[in-house]
């Protein structure tokens, strides 16, 4: 389907697994799942030929893995991974993205790259595993850090408040006299 960029489901499928007569759409629907276009392209021989809409959808679900590790993608790097030739090919693929919102993302043409804001869920294979974790960790202490930030604020807040209360109510005092 021209709306469908997840396929994990698909190739978890045991009937899809036990099937080693189509082993070229199994490797095919791998690249979908967790791969690249220039991992299409290396194998392209020995796997089916794709539509021009599913080229654009394996060029557009390797921007949304490029996405994963970096936020700024430049335009080099998308121009080698998708297997293009021109920034205004590249920059239809972008926009793509954006319109079937596997990214929300901002084109800088001046810069030649992307800034990725959001990307849409994406299967994660094994052996992003440990990146994933990596940047949890990294998430969940940023978190913290700016918790205890938060924290000393709202301390610092309140012995201001309790100081000035306390003047309040020796001026009260003082007036009452």
């Amino acid at each position: 389907s021209a709306t469908t960029y997840s396929f994990s489901d698909l190739l978890a499928s045991s009937s899809v697994l036990a099937n080693t007569e189509h082993e070229p759409y199994l490797i095919l629907l791998n690249i979908f799942t967790t791969g690249s276009y220039s991992a299409y392209a290396a194998n392209a021989a020995s796997l089916p030929t794709l539509s021009p809409a599913e080229i654009t959808k394996l060029r557009v679900l390797t921007l949304l893995r490029m996405s994963v590790k970096e936020r700024v993608l430049r335009y080099d790097d998308m121009l080698r991974e998708t297997g293009l030739s021109s920034t205004q090919e590249l920059e239809q693929v972008v926009i793509q993205s954006i319109q079937s919102g596997v990214l929300d993302c901002r084109i800088d043409e001046a810069n030649q790259q992307v800034f990725v804001n959001q990307m849409a869920g994406y299967h994660v294979n094994s052996d992003q595993h440990d990146f994933l974790l990596e940047s949890l960790v990294t998430w969940s202490s940023s978190c913290g850090a700016t918790l205890e930030d938060i924290q000393t604020d709202v301390d610092a807040s309140t012995v201001k408040l309790n100081a000035r209360v306390k003047e309040e109510e020796e001026l009260q005092k003082s007036l009452e006299k």
